[in-house]
């Protein structure tokens, strides 16, 4: 079951949503100005060694093309994007 927060309820409560979701299993979305935004799940649900568009090449040879170029955009977007720092 998805629990929905706000970004300030997910901030004051940021360890107990980790111990619900190492425990429980819980998933939670956040919330910011009503929209949501982001979602906190268990590590276990997803695969992080998953590679995206770059796994889907040759799984669909006429889109190899589109793909490549796709890959090659988010990159370029990637490199233009302005950081900011976060102190922890």
């Amino acid at each position: 079951m998805k629990k929905e927060l706000t970004l300030t309820e997910a901030k004051a409560k940021f360890s107990e949503i980790i111990n619900r979701i190492i425990y429980k299993k819980e998933r939670f979305i956040v919330t910011k100005k009503g929209k949501r935004v982001a979602m906190v799940i268990p590590l276990a649900d997803i695969d992080i060694n998953a590679e995206g568009l770059i796994k889907a090449r040759g799984a669909l040879p006429d889109m190899d093309g589109q793909l490549d170029e796709m890959v090659d955009s988010i990159y370029e977007a990637r490199k233009k994007e302005t950081k900011r720092e976060v102190k922890l």
